[in-house]
């Protein structure tokens, strides 16, 4: 289904608006915001703003006064600040605005409380055990206030944690021969997943934004193109033969998924992109061990100008196919 900003530009480019209304259409069908639209976003932005500003100022207050400040003194104002960031929700509710938001900051204070206790009293404790108890503690607080920046936050901890996880024990047998690659696929693992759930959820919400899907979406694509790309790099095992097959798997679903079944022309070029990547890898691999450096460099750039021109004419015939199906 096509957004009200596309159907509008496919009707000029139709001749059934003309250009010179184009403007006023848009302000009608509310893709440009209106006065009111402008003065809601600007004091969302400050309020956002605001809370994160406080937070980011208590914390580097208590580093700069670190002798100053007693251990209890430490505490008392961060926990504090917790505390205080949490009243709003009494009156305005986890649903409102203003309640998003003062979790947001809240959650924020966990994980800065949590650093100080090990701080102040060296539990010994590795450091994605502070990134796995900061997710595991504000992921309440994620689901109630159901709040995109807020989901963004716990995604960027969560793939921290597994990031530093896995690379402090990077021989889980849980992955057996792909040990060596267990960070990329563990990410792409638990990303793909919240992709997913994610996708369902929205499913359930029609015209939610989908702005902030695409980043554990994105990451995912990140991680499984590394696992390409190093099984294209280093010597053909079957450990990295089975890493090039999970990234065909990902790139063939993806691509097939926001195709066919939910339209996503950024999703699409996500998979492209990732597709150009590989396959100059694999260009350049060849080069390499056949020993033509000196015109390696002019074969990978027509090589990525053609596939550059493949995937952009590819995208622009799906977009165009979409349009006539909606027509």
């Amino acid at each position: 289904m096509l957004t009200k900003r596309h159907q509008i530009l496919s009707w000029i480019e139709q001749g059934i608006i003309a250009p010179e209304d184009a403007e006023r259409a848009l302000r009608i069908a509310g893709v440009f915001p209106d006065p009111k639209g402008w003065h809601r976003f600007v004091g969302q932005l400050l309020l956002g703003l605001g809370i994160l500003s406080s937070v980011i100022g208590v914390v580097f207050f208590v580093a700069f006064n670190w002798d100053i400040l007693g251990k209890f003194g430490k505490f008392a104002l961060v926990e504090g600040l917790l505390i205080v960031s949490l009243l709003p929700l009494l009156r305005y509710g986890a649903s409102s605005r203003i309640g998003q938001f003062a979790l947001l900051g809240a959650s924020i204070l966990v994980g800065a409380l949590l650093a100080l206790f090990g701080q102040i009293y060296q539990t010994g404790a590795d450091t994605w055990e502070l990134f796995w108890s900061w997710a595991l503690l504000i992921l309440p607080w994620v689901g109630l206030g159901r709040f995109a920046p807020l989901w963004i936050l716990w995604i960027g901890i969560a793939n921290t944690e597994l990031i530093l996880y896995f690379s402090l024990f990077p021989s889980p047998q849980i992955f057996g021969r792909l040990s060596d690659g267990a960070v990329a696929l563990a990410v792409l693992i638990f990303n793909a997943l919240v992709t997913v759930i994610w996708e369902f959820f929205l499913r359930s919400r029609p015209g939610s934004s989908r702005i902030a899907l695409r980043i554990p979406a994105t990451l995912a694509g990140i991680a499984a193109t590394v696992l390409a790309l190093r099984a294209i790099m280093d010597n053909h095992t079957a450990s990295h033969l089975l890493w090039l097959a999970i990234w065909a798997l990902w790139l063939g679903a993806h691509c097939l998924f926001y195709r066919y079944k939910i339209r996503d022309l950024f999703m699409l070029t996500g998979g492209c992109l990732s597709a150009i990547v590989v396959f100059t890898g694999f260009i350049g691999r060849v080069l390499i061990e056949s020993h033509t450096e000196f015109f390696g460099f002019l074969v990978i750039t027509i090589v990525l100008i053609a596939a550059g021109t493949g995937a952009t004419t590819w995208l622009r015939h799906t977009a165009r196919a979409w349009e006539t199906s909606d027509d």
